[in-house]
């Protein structure tokens, strides 16, 4: 992968090839390739977007940046970092609750005063309803196809086919966070954790070793439904990545009524009836977890690496990070990630050449250091292979944990981006089943329904 300097962008000149290569950003966006069909969209832009953007840079301009609440630190030192390179362009950014993001987005892209620039998880969905721009001449005009590995462009482009082929809807660089197993050092060397946790069984170990200590095994936010970060791990390590890939994706035949899905599952429920989460879990949102994680009241928070913007300076260096464990010793070992340097243009945006300019400065130098500093695993960045190890600095463990997922192939996404109603009704099953009323069963077939019932809509 090559990621171009600002001057690059408007010269023929190029870094070397393979010079900022990374398994882990290739492995991230490769499942993307060989995904089934899907759901077809309709179009509905009023006209091509030339991508013309010659006098852009030079013109008086706003753009509306949506974000979710839990990367607003990111996208504003991103935004910061685009306006220091076009000064004449200021970017404002929009936010909302993580768990209604999927919601609210549709609703604001078909209003008459739509975000310019934000990422739709559900891309089929806006495609169709014709709420995004189509950047096939954009990416020739930037020449994005020589700049950014196929396989991140392929998450991107949406036909009749699905994702994976076609026009191109997302546009910009490659790369996202690393969704894992937060750790308090200090309580890990107390229960005796001395090296990280490969499998399930060895995970669990650690969880009833915690409990049994008088800690709490693990601090989680469920109030938001963030216990979900949990859960589509836990899906994606017994079903696979791919089959929950086709999930999200809406590809025929895909479904969670599966036995490994009802597995997966039926893990959660007996991690919450053995204990092993904090008793207000369904009470507090996610700022309140973090803060229980800070002070010490729990040995894992399971979430991505955002985080690491939002914990404490104090707490710096007393947690670490390693990759949710395998099944087992012969699985991959899995994690759901996204392109958060990639996002889409609405098709009702005033401002659409100045935010093309926002999606190519997503692929400079400058903008992967700031996803690097906000703790997304860089393309910048050449540890690919590490070994992930508990006395690992953070950095450290975040780039060689997406490197061992990228090595496994096991990157896919997460549930509740399938459509926003599995969104809302997972938050519903997960607050259930922490509080024990319902079971792994019911709480899949719910979701199967839901799914079923909105797929196609």
């Amino acid at each position: 992968m090559m990621l171009k300097s600002l001057s690059a962008a408007r010269n023929p000149w190029r870094y070397p090839a393979g010079r900022f290569l990374t398994l882990a950003i290739v492995g991230a966006f490769a499942l993307s390739a060989c995904s089934g069909p899907g759901a077809a969209p309709s179009e509905a832009t009023p006209k091509e977007f030339s991508c013309d953007t010659q006098a852009a840079s030079d013109a008086d301009a706003s753009l509306t940046f949506f974000t979710a609440a839990g990367t607003a630190e990111y996208a504003q030192s991103l935004s910061d970092a685009f306006m220091k390179e076009y000064p004449k362009i200021t970017v404002k950014l929009q936010t909302e609750a993580d768990n209604n993001y999927n919601t609210v987005l549709p609703r604001l892209l078909a209003s008459d005063n739509p975000p310019d620039l934000a990422i739709p998880n559900d891309l089929i969905g806006a495609v169709k309803d014709g709420l995004v721009t189509n950047l096939d001449a954009c990416a020739a005009k930037f020449e994005w196809e020589k700049e950014i590995p196929s396989s991140a462009l392929a998450a991107g482009r949406v036909s009749e086919g699905g994702i994976g082929s076609g026009s191109l809807y997302q546009g910009g660089g490659a790369s996202g966070p690393l969704v894992g197993v937060f750790y308090n050092r200090e309580l890990a060397e107390r229960i005796g954790l001395d090296k990280i946790p490969t499998t399930v069984d060895e995970f669990e170990t650690a969880l009833k070793s915690a409990k049994d200590a008088g800690v709490t095994p693990i601090v989680a936010s469920n109030a938001d439904g963030l216990t979900g970060h949990l859960f589509n791990l836990l899906l994606g390590t017994y079903m696979g990545p791919q089959d929950l890939l086709n999930v999200v994706w809406r590809t025929p035949d895909a479904t969670l009524d599966s036995p490994e899905a009802k597995e997966a599952t039926a893990v959660l429920e007996k991690w919450a009836d053995a204990g092993y989460f904090n008793a207000d879990a369904n009470a507090i949102n996610q700022d309140a977890s973090y803060g229980q994680f800070a002070a010490g009241q729990g040995l894992f928070l399971v979430s991505g690496t955002w985080v690491t913007q939002s914990l404490p300076e104090s707490f710096d260096g007393k947690y670490g990070i390693f990759p949710f464990p395998a099944k087992d010793a012969s699985s991959p070992q899995v994690s759901m990630t996204n392109n958060q340097l990639a996002m889409s243009i609405a098709s009702r945006s005033k401002s659409k050449e100045a935010a093309a300019l926002f999606l190519d400065f997503l692929s400079t130098p400058e903008a992967a250091a700031v996803a690097s500093d906000a703790g997304y695993p860089s393309a910048l960045n050449t540890t690919a292979g590490a070994e992930v190890t508990l006395d690992q600095k953070i950095d450290e463990q975040i780039q060689a944990g997406y490197a061992t997922i990228a090595a496994d192939n096991g990157f896919d996404n997460w549930l509740n981006n399938a459509t926003p109603e599995v969104n809302t009704k997972m938050t519903e099953q997960l607050q259930s089943l922490l509080a024990g009323r319902t079971d792994a069963n019911s709480m899949v077939n719910a979701l199967q329904a839901t799914y079923a019932a909105s797929r196609d809509k």
